[in-house]
Parts: C-alpha cells; structure tokens; sequence
C-alpha cells in the first residue's frame, strides 16, 4: 500500500471516529403565500472542528472573489456536471426577490476530463449591505442552497484579511488537513476577517479536476461568504511549451480581476504556446478600504521551471510598466503587493523577480509583499536591495530572530515605521508540504520559522497600521491531519508617518 494510500485510510478512519454579462431580466418575486422561499445555510457554532469537517461539501464549487470595485461588486465562480446554462439568482437579504443573471460560460478540457465552469460579476450592489444567493441551470434540476455575503460598508473601513500560503495539496488527506488548521485558527483567534487571499499553488496539478474539486470542498469553510484574492503559482499552470498552458485552467476555476497588461505575442522563448490572454485574472489591482492591492504574476519572468533564468524580458518590461503605471496612480495611505515566488525567500533565490520588481517597489514605497512558493515562512525588511538591522524585538520563543548589537538605528522589529523600507513576508504553507530548512536560497532575512508546522496570519489595515498576527498550528508531524493547538508565532505592526 502507499503512502498516499494509507494515509487516505487513515483520515476516513478519523472521520468515522469524529463524526460518532449579458443579463437576463428575468424577476423572481416570492410573495408571502407562496412556497418558493430561500432557505440560507448557516453552520450551527456548537459544532466541533471535526463535525464542521466532516460535512463540508461544495457540490457545484462555488466560489467569491474580489472584483475592481469591492463594495459595489462581487465575482462568483461555479461549476455545473454536465453541459447546461447556469445562472446566479441574487437578492437584498430577507426580501426574497431574485434576480436571475446568465453566467457566462467558460467550459473548457482540463486534462482527459471537461470542466462545465462558470462566472458571474454581479455589479450595482449596495455598500455594506447582505445579499443571498444560489446558483442553478435553466429549469432548476441543478441548484445550490442560498448562501449569504455582505459587502464592505466603504473606503475609509479598517479590515483584516487571512493569508493561506500554498495549500497545494493532491489527496483528500492533504486538504483535511488544511481545513483542519484554518478552522482551528479561527477558533482560537475567534476574530472575523472581510476575505481570503492566496500566493497561488492552490492545487499540486491543474489540470486535475478532482484537485480544484476537493480545494473548494475544504474552502466552504469561507468561500460561500467571504471573497478570495489569489494570485497563480507554478503548480497552478502547465509548462509554457506544454499545449495545456493554453486550457488557462486558473481563470477557468477562479473568476478575479482582467484589469492587468496587455502583452506582445509570446514568441522570444523557443516554443511558448502561451496565448496572450494567458495572463488574465493573474496580475491585476484593487482598492479596499485604506490599501491598494497590486496582484502579480511572478510566472512572467520564468520560463516554466523553478530556476527561472531565461524568461520572455519584453513582455516582463510590459509588466514592469504595468506596475509602475499603476502604482503611479494609487492614493491610498497603504500598498500591499501578493506575488507567488518572491525576491527574498528562504528556498529559491529567484533573482529575475528581484531584479526586476523590487526597485519599483522601493521607488513607490510598497509597504507589504506578500509571497509563498518557499514552504518556509520568514519576514524581512530590505531597503534598495539591502537588509536593514533591528536592535530589538519581542521575545521570540520559536523560530529564528537575528539582531544586531551594532546598527545605531533603534528600530524595533515588533513595530516601525513605514519609511524605513519595505517588508517582505513569505508565507510557509497552510497544509502539509513543507521544506524545513532543506532548501536554502543563500539570502538573509530577519526573522525565520522553518519548523513544519502551518502559519496562518490575519493582517488587519487601518488609516495609520498595517498590524500583522500570524498562528502557528501545532502538529506532532506535518502530515498530521489533526492539530495539537495555536499558538501566536509572531506579531509586529507597520506605523504610518
């Protein structure tokens, strides 16, 4: 029997053990006598982590998403079994009448199997208001339960978000796992959180349709309710020379933003079958409450492979420009930048990244870049392409903290200004697969944790702080599916001038 095999076993014996635009102007109007009602999910809160697990299902693999305008618009992602038309009906909560969208299809191979996906941009909605909604086909023979999102109340709101590095899981077992340890979080910190974003490798192989299957099964945690921003890892598309790189599973599965560059042809690498919309929903932009989000595609700037040494450098000076142009035009207090692989991670010097992006990033005073790809989590703070020195911190009891008994300047790592550079923080993963210390980039940061045990930060933004806590789940061994508890890794908070 095989590992994965025994380890499938295993999770179905603890599960026995815990569980003994093109818009159609069709009106549905349910009057008080009549017997179409909407009928909302909810999770009763007495329920254990493990009851919560066990029935977790998300048939039609619905998803939200963040869209350009967050609190007027909302996108939602689904999938149907068989080839039909699929619709979003919506309405203001407790008033019952729905409106019908068309959703546009976007049914495509995926491997040796067709995936019947759909997306829907609801727009025109109201700030801060709750809506209820489900998705069906034409006669209603396919239907989801209601479910409920509220949009952000306004501009000038504080927010938090949750950072889920890397799932990238291919089993049932693996994404257990995950749900196990996002759901112990939220317990523990017991604190809400207004979405969900991911530095890509949502999955271990796109163009297994049972992998996006069981990633938005163990997302219902959130993904009925709470928008997700991601941005594309290299497991999340094929190779550029490989003919699958066109099926463009992640804008297939997901349903973000298209406000990104517009590039040449992809024909400087020898046989990149890359189309030129392969970028779409990857690298794009969004205002929320006091923060510009700038999303990025770091696939760009490598050829396919993890080394990433040759890459098509006219279409990455495209991005460059992209990036530079929409900086330019950002007003908000606070910049917050999602990559997959990033400048200054522990595992993989990716040096195309860091040479092109990181002197943008320093020109316009990007206050946070967030990326995965290391499976090792660590934060450092780089000015110009050099690590600057902190004289103190909090007490760290795990992990690695490096001070310096030198520098004249006192900053603390715990809580400084925004001006003194930009931080740079590298989830590990939220699920199993983790490099503990095995692979080394040869770059320095301040702080690492390479310990094979999730981290799970909430990162909340108000008018004069970017304050960041990040959890670790305790676990025996990373590939155990149920945590020993929570505990706060760290804690540190960026001041506005």
């Amino acid at each position: 029997m095989g590992k994965k095999s025994l380890l499938l076993l295993i999770v179905l014996l603890i599960g026995f053990l815990f569980a003994c635009q093109e818009r159609d102007t069709t009106t549905i109007t349910t009057e008080a006598e009549t017997t179409v009602t909407s009928s909302v999910v909810t999770t009763s809160a007495a329920q254990t982590i493990s009851e919560r697990i066990n029935s977790l299902t998300n048939e039609y693999w619905i998803g939200l998403f963040i869209t350009e305008n967050p609190t007027t618009s909302i996108g939602i992602n689904f999938a149907m079994p068989f080839e039909t038309a699929g619709y979003v009906e919506y309405s203001i909560a407790g008033e019952n009448n729905f409106t019908r969208f068309w959703a546009t299809s976007k049914a495509r191979a995926i491997g040796r199997k067709y995936a019947y996906l759909f997306e829907v941009t609801l727009t025109g909605l109201i700030p801060g208001e709750t809506y209820e909604y489900r998705v069906t086909n034409t006669d209603d023979s396919e239907a989801s339960p209601y479910y409920q999102f509220t949009l952000p109340s306004g501009d000038s709101d504080a927010f938090t978000f949750i950072y889920l590095a890397d799932p990238q899981e291919n089993s049932e077992v693996g994404y257990m796992a995950y749900a196990y340890s996002l759901l112990s979080v939220m317990e523990y910190s017991n604190q809400t959180y207004d979405f969900a974003m991911f530095p890509g490798d949502l999955v271990d192989d796109a163009d297994l349709k049972t992998e996006w299957g069981l990633f938005y099964k163990y997302s219902s945690i959130f993904s009925y309710n709470t928008p997700i921003v991601a941005t594309v890892g290299n497991h999340d598309v094929g190779a550029i020379t490989e003919e699958r790189i066109q099926a463009l599973e992640f804008d297939g599965y997901l349903n973000l933003p298209n406000n990104g560059p517009e590039y040449n042809s992809f024909d400087m690498l020898e046989g990149d079958l890359r189309n030129t919309n392969f970028d779409d929903g990857k690298t794009y932009s969004f205002d929320y409450g006091y923060a510009h989000f700038v999303v990025i595609d770091t696939e760009i700037y490598c050829d396919g492979t993890t080394a990433c040494l040759t890459y098509d450098t006219v279409n990455a000076d495209i991005l460059n420009d992209w990036v530079t142009d929409d900086l330019t035009a950002n007003t908000l207090p606070w910049t917050i930048v999602l990559l997959h692989r990033g400048p200054y991670g522990l595992s993989y010097n990716t040096s195309s990244v860091r040479d092109n992006l990181v002197p943008i990033f320093d020109q316009f005073g990007v206050n946070l870049v967030l990326s995965g790809h290391d499976h090792q989590y660590s934060r450092a703070v780089y000015s110009e392409d050099v690590l600057l020195e902190f004289a103190t911190s909090n007490l760290y009891t795990k992990g690695d903290i490096f001070l310096s008994e030198t520098t004249l300047d006192d900053y603390n790592f715990n809580n400084y200004n925004r001006s003194i550079g930009v931080t740079y923080l590298t989830g590990n993963t939220v699920s199993t697969k983790f490099y503990g210390g095995e692979k080394s980039s040869g770059l320095s940061v301040n702080y690492k944790f390479i310990d094979e045990q999730p981290v799970i930060p909430y990162i909340t933004v108000t008018e004069n702080s970017i304050s960041v806590v990040s959890y670790v789940v305790l676990k025996d061994t990373a590939l155990a599916i149920v945590p020993n508890g929570v505990d706060i890794l760290e804690e540190f908070s960026i001041i506005r001038d």
